[in-house]
């Protein structure tokens, strides 16, 4: 296996902080009862999914990228959606 490049190093970084804050959001949205525990459970779900995933590919760095900036976009608006009802 090569040595990952410095650009595969920084991507991996920036997808993982993206991960680290929709999983603030998630915990933070659950615990302030913005949302179900239902909610709350399947977001995590998703997330946990999304970032075994990330963690197996992360030399590919568009799709993780793709998948990391996706999750954060689909929780807000979704979020919004679920909150609104």
């Amino acid at each position: 296996m090569t040595e990952p490049t410095p650009r595969q190093v920084l991507y991996g970084l920036v997808a993982a902080g993206f991960h680290f804050v929709v999983l603030a959001l998630i915990v933070g949205a659950g615990v302030t009862g913005v949302v179900s525990v239902s909610w709350t459970v399947a977001m995590a779900t998703l997330w946990l999914a999304i970032v075994v995933w990330s963690a197996l590919n992360w030399r590919r760095t568009i799709p993780v990228l793709i998948s990391a900036m996706g999750l954060f976009l689909f929780w807000a608006v979704a979020t919004l959606v679920v909150a609104g009802s």
